[in-house]
């Protein structure tokens, strides 16, 4: 499934492969997951090359097809798990760190920040020994 803002709110859009057609992804949908599909519309995608400083040409990204899905019912995207939110933190603190040791050895942590890394880090810790924990 891709993300696509522009859509009506009864409407999915899927990135599938080149190969498949309409049909075939009105059939799977029905009767894998019992959606009621009213429409389905695909556009092709070609490959994208880009040339190398030493004139090779290299593929960037692969030909794909996308499918934009009218359901009968108004589809919800689900909340985002718990865990992104904590590897998004640990992200963003280690580019504000990535960014100070840039800067050179002057530019310090401030005693705020370095209690957010030790919480996000006890954080992950306890999400990794309760996964597993699990195992």
């Amino acid at each position: 499934m891709v993300r696509s803002p522009n859509l009506q709110p009864n409407q999915v859009a899927f990135r599938v492969p080149p190969n498949c057609n309409k049909f075939d992804i009105h059939s799977y949908l029905t009767n894998i997951y019992g959606v009621n599909v009213q429409e389905v519309r695909t556009m092709n995608y070609a490959t994208e090359h880009k040339r190398s400083r030493n004139g090779k040409t290299e593929v960037v990204q692969s030909a794909y097809k996308k499918a934009i899905v009218t359901i009968n019912e108004p589809f919800v995207w689900p909340a985002a798990p718990e865990w992104c939110a904590l590897d998004e933190q640990q992200h963003k603190l280690g580019t504000k760190a990535a960014g100070r040791k840039l800067k050179g050895w002057r530019f310090r942590a401030s005693p705020e920040d370095k209690d957010k890394q030790k919480q996000v880090n006890q954080d992950l810790m306890a999400r990794e020994q309760g996964s597993s924990g699990k195992k």
